[in-house]
């Protein structure tokens, strides 16, 4: 039985619908990259940029910031990976509480309004939790894993004091105070310095161990919110270290 005009008009309805919905998604949410085949999406990348403390730098256009939070974002992608391995405790609901109300603390002090940031990037009160779940998991590992390292010692601390406190106190114009006074500051900085390069070498390991393919999406003039898709170009390459301080 041959189907009837009106039910085949509704079938190519009902066809260009869906392929209208299909390129719109594909349009909204293009893949912003792949971290061994696994696609990080462009909405995840809207959603970082409103919780991360990286802000743009003076001159920085939004697409060279955007590029550096997603660069962010793979790097904790990697770090979370590789945390799970080693099943660590999940936070307690009072540490993500904390966590949350610094988030918003810090938002505030920006001049940004929490809730309106959340909602722009399309994230809910939950989403928003577990984000900032994953990365005590990642934080929380770090420290179980490099803090033992950095141990506080005296030749660290006294390296400390001549090759960075002194130099900085003459930039400064003042006169160094002697290391007896500020020896446990110098051993507090020099264990904070080796926690860094350690935990800044191992996430240089883990990214050059990676399969990481970045996409190119221009943004258009003055917004950030709808990308364009563009050529994929592949990086497999580490970029240099970050540390866990400069992280999102």
């Amino acid at each position: 039985m041959q189907p009837t005009r009106s039910w085949s008009r509704g079938f190519a309805l009902a066809a260009a619908l869906a392929v209208a919905a299909l390129v719109s998604a594909e349009i909204v949410d293009r893949i912003a990259a792949t971290v061994d085949d696994v696609a990080i999406p462009e909405s995840e990348v809207r959603k970082a940029m409103a919780l991360s403390a990286m802000r743009p730098e003076p001159n920085e256009d939004a697409e060279s910031f955007r590029k550096r939070v997603l660069d962010a974002l793979i790097d904790q992608r990697l770090q979370y990976r590789e945390a799970l391995r080693f099943g660590p405790a999940t936070p307690a609901p009072a540490e993500i509480d904390a966590a949350v109300k610094r988030l918003r603390e810090r938002l505030q002090k920006e001049g940004r309004n929490p809730d309106v940031e959340f909602t722009a990037a399309g994230m809910t009160p939950e989403e928003v939790r577990a984000s900032l779940e994953r990365q005590l998991v990642i934080q929380n590992y770090l420290q179980e894993r490099f803090r033992p390292i950095a141990f506080p010692d005296e030749a660290r601390a006294r390296r400390e004091y001549d090759e960075v406190y002194v130099p900085e106190q003459r930039a400064a114009g003042a006169a160094a105070t002697p290391f007896e006074a500020v020896a446990d500051e110098m051993r507090r900085r020099s264990q904070q310095r080796v926690f860094d390069e350690e935990a800044a070498k191992w996430i240089r390991e883990i990214r050059q161990k990676a399969r990481v393919a970045i996409y190119r999406i221009a943004l258009p003039p003055g917004e950030g919110r709808t990308p364009i898709p563009l050529p994929a170009e592949s990086r497999p390459a580490a970029p240099a270290a970050r540390t866990p301080n400069s992280a999102l």
